[in-house]
């Protein structure tokens, strides 16, 4: 496709390569799934250690009181994979209690947060109860939410280790569950909040929740934005009432001062800085080595600063040339941006329709880096309801959901948390579904993205993305205020 045409699919937005400021830091670790102890699976059980994912094994849970648990079918789950399934083989209690020891390995006064996310058959009380466990029961805590028939309901224990190595007991329970009904359990995750000792986690967000040194949430989304062409975003959060929690900006190959100069204005403000560069050089003279100088030093430059930065390199690849030379050029920079810079991010972005819908040659499989790790994978997805394409307006709905079921549903197979680089609504979108934004964003929190970038710019738009009307603006700073943020 020629480039009108690609900018019209890809969402109307495009490739912006600016040129300004930014900043990274220092932080480790990471906060994922439930962490097991020293406690070892029967040869007799076949299960494996806690994941927390549920898509392979009831990770050790078991009924009690005429309770059955098993998987749910592919679907079923809070990320539309599998989920714990709990029933009752009478009306009454309902409860799976786990077999597996969770925590461990920790000091005395380390903060946790046990949390996992419930859905129903119908309404009805659920309740998580944890125990704190070494020899005998040191403490005793339990948080009871409703959950509802549609959609899925956090619940999360927060527990301060009363004992070195200690280990957590978990229990889900529901008062009363027909026999046709069940209780769904899913996304159970047990980790350290950043306490004395704490062991795989390098700071704490503003929710409470850790992140790792390279800024990886273990959870809550951070909202943020692209904001003009770089242009200082303080005037923008005045009007918004709130901090940006991470921040999009876009630089040339020639841009690495004023990218670290941003990025360490951005870590100031408590703003996580989400830098593209658009690299000096060819993509394969970038992947056979050219560039390794210019790489090495923004890495180093970047692992001086004060806390995490996202780093991509060359966002939205798609009709800009050999999409396998791209490709070797992402599996050769990443090792160089990590192995230099434990603060930093590497962090793959495409439009996603390309992805999804799009040439083959595109697709996910094709394109993905192979042999490296990434830390995010980014999408560039834009409400297009209300877009204007060839003199005609477009009043097709984008599916977000629909997007975030597949980006969630890949995400698991290669191990790697996704975000929106950049999204956007039209004026009319606004208008016609005033809660769009609010919509986006829990959806996104469902399936498990970890970062929402809106892009406030008339750059390289064909519609308007801005955050220039009351409705627009008023709704993002509702969602604004309650995103986790550095602190």
């Amino acid at each position: 496709m020629q480039d009108a045409e690609k900018t019209a699919m890809k969402k109307t937005g495009l490739s912006r390569w600016l040129w300004l400021p930014v900043l990274a830091a220092v932080l480790m670790t990471s906060a994922v799934a439930a962490v097991p102890t020293s406690a070892q699976v029967g040869a007799s059980t076949q299960e494996a250690v806690p994941t927390g994912t549920f898509e392979s094994h009831l990770d050790g849970f078991a009924g009690v009181a005429g309770s059955r648990v098993k998987l749910s079918r592919t679907g079923a789950g809070r990320n539309h994979s599998r989920a714990l399934v709990v029933r009752t083989t009478k009306h009454g209690p309902a409860a799976a209690v786990g077999r597996h020891e969770f925590g461990g390995a920790h000091a005395k006064g380390t903060a946790y947060v046990i949390r996992a996310w419930v859905r129903s058959t119908g309404q009805r009380p659920v309740a998580l109860r944890v125990r704190e466990v070494k020899k005998h029961t040191l403490q005793t805590k339990t948080k009871q939410v409703k959950a509802q028939g549609r959609g899925w309901t956090r619940i999360k224990v927060r527990m301060t280790a009363k004992a070195a190595d200690s280990v957590f007991k978990l229990r889900f329970r529901t008062p009363l569950l027909k026999s046709s009904q069940r209780l769904l359990v899913d996304d159970l995750r047990v980790t350290p909040r950043g306490g004395k000792g704490g062991k795989g986690t390098a700071g704490t967000l503003s929710n409470g929740c850790s992140r790792t040194a390279r800024g990886i949430p273990s959870c809550g989304t951070y909202i943020g934005a692209a904001h003009g062409g770089n242009t200082d975003p303080t005037a923008l959060e005045q009007q918004l009432g709130s901090k940006l929690a991470v921040r999009r900006t876009y630089y040339t190959g020639t841009g690495v001062a004023s990218a670290v100069k941003n990025a360490t204005t951005d870590l100031a403000a408590g703003r996580l800085p989400w830098i593209s560069f658009k690299p000096p050089y060819s993509w394969t003279e970038m992947a056979d080595g050219k560039g390794d100088a210019w790489a090495t030093d923004l890495a180093q430059r970047l692992a001086a600063l004060n806390g995490p930065v996202w780093v991509a390199f060359h966002h939205e690849p798609e009709n800009d040339g050999d999409i396998q030379e791209w490709r070797r050029m992402q599996e050769h920079l990443a090792p160089i941006l990590r192995d230099n810079a434990p603060n930093v991010a590497f962090t793959v972005i495409v439009t996603g329709w390309h992805q999804f819908y799009g040439d083959p040659q595109y697709s996910l499989a094709n394109i993905w880096p192979r042999g490296v790790k990434v830390d995010v994978a980014g999408f560039d997805i834009y409400q297009e309801y209300g877009s204007v394409k060839n003199g005609k307006q477009d009043l097709r709905w984008v599916d977000m959901p629909g997007y975030f079921q597949k980006i969630a549903a890949w995400a698991r197979t290669v191990g790697v948390d996704w975000a929106l680089g950049e999204t956007g609504i039209t004026d009319k979108a606004a208008i016609d579904r005033p809660t769009e934004i609010a919509n986006t964003v829990r959806s996104m929190e469902d399936f498990g993205g970890i970062a929402y970038s809106y892009f406030d710019s008339e750059l390289n738009s064909t519609a308007p993305w801005t955050l220039s009307t009351p409705e627009k603006r008023n709704e993002f700073a509702q969602v604004l205020a309650g995103s986790p943020r550095l602190r």
